[in-house]
């Protein structure tokens, strides 16, 4: 049995494949999370305006996806987050324009 065993032929491409997506997913979660921590300081605990931070963080989002060689993908979902977090800021303007009469 171990004389059948000869260093360096077996085939480790699903093993590969398995590290390789634990890695971007990795990276997918550790960025998000960097951009999402990030926003809700600059709001939060700095006092920064909601619009300047989302801008700012738009941006370090790119520049994040850039220096990762991050995919399209990644673009895409820092957009779709800019435009969410747009929204929310705008509903959040308008409630309370009509609270305060």
């Amino acid at each position: 049995m171990a004389a059948d065993y000869t260093r360096g032929e077996m085939n480790i491409a699903s093993q590969k494949s398995t590290f390789d997506g634990f890695i971007v997913g990795t990276v997918w979660i550790s960025l998000l999370m960097i951009v999402t921590l990030l926003y809700l300081t600059l709001v939060f605990a700095v006092g920064m305006d909601w619009m300047g931070s989302l801008i700012g963080v738009a941006i370090v989002g790119v520049v994040l996806g850039l220096v990762t060689s991050m995919k399209t993908s990644w673009y895409v979902t820092v957009g779709g987050l800019f435009v969410f977090g747009l929204l929310c800021g705008l509903l959040s303007q308008l409630f309370s324009v009509f609270l305060a009469g």
